[in-house]
């Protein structure tokens, strides 16, 4: 199920770059980087913040698997997650504002 949705949301930005004249497969990358660094930043908080044993043994870890899996936990890591998303998908339309902003003062200019 993951890898439909990270496939759907690349795809949208996929999209996005491209209707800019961005390289498209420069900002699936970038899309692709942001969800899986965020989601690494979402289970550090789930860890540091809501997890208080350390994890010394497999045993340890194990139980720490078996806890961010719980559905909440997991439901904040992908919010997390899809923050990442959000991120590159503003910074594509900041460059999509940029690049309507010059064709207009082309316009004007011509």
């Amino acid at each position: 199920m993951d890898i439909i949705i990270f496939i759907f949301l690349c795809y949208q930005n996929y999209i996005r770059a491209k209707r800019i004249g961005q390289n498209p497969t420069k900002w699936v990358l970038f899309t692709l980087g942001a969800l899986f660094l965020a989601m690494s930043v979402g289970t550090i908080v789930v860890y540091t913040f809501l997890y208080k044993k350390p994890l010394l043994t497999v045993d340890d870890y194990n139980a720490f698997v078996a806890y961010c899996s719980q559905p909440y936990r997991m439901l904040l890591i992908y919010g997390i997650g899809f923050g990442g998303y959000l991120w590159i998908r503003a910074r594509l339309e900041k460059l999509m504002q940029l690049a309507a902003k010059q064709h207009a003062e082309e316009d004007e200019t011509t």
